[in-house]
């Protein structure tokens, strides 16, 4: 079977797009994109479920009365506190400060158009999909992990998302079989000393001159003691002491994150951070707290047996040439929690254009995407689920290690 079987509407997928990059919203504060993926359903008919895994989250269940195997479908929904640069385009962001910078609002127009693909050829399916509207990527807590501990991966077998990019060609379909994203934590360092006149230093404890030995002490700690064939990426982006040339700062916040693409290297990167801390604070007699985001965002991985299985999807929709192999990013992504359950499969879906200037990184006012793209991402979730409905053979369950399909 193949995609051509299921109706896929490119122009309906641009005009959603469009709405949705024009009224973009953060987080779990979803109301306005979750109503027009609610009135999308309804117009065709597709029943969901709203609210039950978390606020704003939408759930599509197609043939519930099929139970022996589950696909499972993920799109993001919430956009970023960006103020958005694209002067002329007519779905510029009208919220002020907040844009779809990551490609949110393409990933929920192409879920819409898989649901409506998929459920026009229910009858036809031997499985059973699920299709998760989700909020909250971009923040916490997670979107993934409140939809997962209220229990939406307990009836799915397998789990599939897609990621717009701008760095590949528009088509072009990208993923790997093993790790696709790095773990991830943020922290706040917080450092207090005592302020006394600047010609007199000997009198107080300047918290500043700490911050910059624990800056420079990252620098070591990543240099010299991280195996160069591992990744792990400590960064202080934000620093802040004093406030004014006559004393020496009382107090030093540094905020950063860490990433890495072994979850052992995290646990590793958190105690000796904070060894680090305590030992240059107890040096420079300062008080010191080191604060964390949450519990690091796990690194995720794509399952080799569902690789193989949508490697073979994909080329039938765009060709062997157009099918590479994705490298891990140290970015991080929330769709491993849904991993930590069940097998997943992250795949990359090239957006960039250099005719139409969509070549801007994400996370940048600037970023914009070919939507040309757009109906390609449905014919390949179309095909991977038409090509998949009696199981996968070989996927290895993360809590037990037993085969499917």
């Amino acid at each position: 079977m193949d995609y051509t079987i299921a109706p896929v509407c490119q122009e309906e997928l641009v005009k959603l797009r469009r709405e949705l990059h024009m009224y973009p919203e953060l987080r779990w504060d979803l109301d306005r994109t979750a109503a027009l993926v609610k009135r999308e359903l309804d117009a065709a008919g597709i029943p969901y479920e709203a609210d039950k895994y978390g606020r704003n989250t939408i759930v599509v269940t197609i043939n519930p009365q099929i139970t022996r195997f589950t696909i499972g479908i993920r799109g993001d929904m919430d956009a970023l506190p960006i103020l958005e640069n694209n002067h002329g385009k007519p779905y510029r962001s009208r919220n002020d400060g907040v844009m779809h910078a990551c490609g949110h609002d393409a990933h929920t127009a192409m879920l819409i158009g898989t649901a409506k693909a998929l459920y026009a050829i229910r009858d036809q399916l031997t499985c059973r999909v699920k299709l998760l509207f989700q909020p909250c990527e971009e923040g916490r807590p997670s979107g993934a992990r409140t939809m997962c501990e209220h229990g939406v991966m307990r009836d799915i077998d397998c789990i599939i998302m897609c990621h717009v990019n701008c760095v590949d060609p528009v088509h072009v379909i990208s993923s790997n079989p093993s790790v696709t994203n790095s773990s991830s934590v943020a922290f706040t360092i917080t450092l207090e000393g005592k302020s006394v006149h600047v010609a007199s230093p000997h009198l107080g404890i300047d918290a500043l001159a700490a911050g910059v030995k624990i800056y420079n002490g990252i620098q070591m700690l990543v240099s010299r003691e991280v195996d160069p064939f591992d990744t792990c990426v400590m960064s202080v982006t934000c620093l802040n002491a004093g406030e004014t040339v006559a004393a020496n700062a009382d107090k030093c916040v540094l905020k950063g994150s860490i990433r890495c693409v072994q979850d052992k290297t995290m646990v590793w990167a958190r105690e000796r951070l904070t060894e680090l801390v305590k030992s240059v604070a107890e040096q420079s007699r300062t008080t010191w707290s080191v604060e964390w985001s949450g519990d690091p965002l796990p690194s995720a991985h794509n399952d080799p047996a569902m690789y193989e299985a949508f490697v073979s999807s994909a080329r039938k929709v765009v060709g062997n040439d157009r099918v590479i192999v994705l490298p891990p990013s140290p970015g991080g992504e929330d769709f491993a929690y849904y991993e930590k359950e069940k097998p997943g499969l992250l795949y990359g879906l090239g957006m960039r254009n250099e005719e139409k200037g969509c070549v801007h990184p994400a996370h940048t006012k600037d970023w914009d995407i070919d939507e040309d793209g757009l109906e390609t991402g449905v014919k390949v979730f179309v095909q991977f689920v038409l090509d998949n409905m009696g199981g996968i053979d070989g996927m290895k369950d993360p809590k037990g290690e037993q085969s499917h399909g």
